[in-house]
């Protein structure tokens, strides 16, 4: 049920309360706020071409010293390639003159040794060519001739080879 101060609520005036006016025009804000602020932005035009003169000599300062240090850059990495491989030089003659000193050491060494062991002298080689042929001259004829009973020894023991074996030597041992 509906109470008494919601039915008075009903019959409440619908706009500001006294006399009746003439219609108008509503206000425009944004010509008063344009009007009240021109002055004082005329006065800031000549400080914001000083800002903009500012950021511009600044951004061709930057691009100079920029392109500056991209030159000193390439100077610095031409000049470390070059001592870089100035360097690369150094040390590969350097690992080079010890490599030859180290080959010389081991060359000095080893006639050091060859002096102090000799190789075989003349009556030693003498004795064992002598040797070879007493044995050469000691084997039988065919063995010395370098003949098939020597290569095998099949036939100088005694024991028959495959092609004997197998029948008659002379059809290779295909018998029919």
């Amino acid at each position: 049920m509906p109470q008494v101060g919601d039915l008075l609520s009903r019959f409440r005036p619908a706009g500001s309360p006294g006399a009746a006016s003439q219609a108008g025009v509503p206000a425009d804000r944004r010509a008063e706020l344009t009007a009240e602020l021109a002055p004082v932005l005329e006065l800031l035009a000549a400080t914001d071409a000083e800002c903009a003169r500012i950021v511009s000599q600044a951004e061709q300062d930057a691009n100079r010293i920029a392109a500056e240090a991209r030159q000193r850059a390439e100077l610095i990495t031409t000049e470390c390639r070059a001592r870089a491989e100035a360097a690369r030089s150094d040390a590969a003659a350097g690992v080079l003159a010890a490599a030859r000193a180290q080959a010389a050491q081991a060359e000095a060494a080893a006639a050091q040794r060859a002096l102090v062991r000799p190789g075989p002298a003349d009556a030693e080689i003498r004795a064992l060519i002598r040797a070879a042929v007493e044995l050469v001259a000691a084997m039988p004829a065919e063995a010395a001739l370098g003949g098939d009973q020597a290569i095998g020894g099949a036939r100088a023991s005694g024991h028959a080879g495959p092609a004997e074996d197998a029948g008659d030597a002379g059809d290779g041992g295909m018998a029919e």
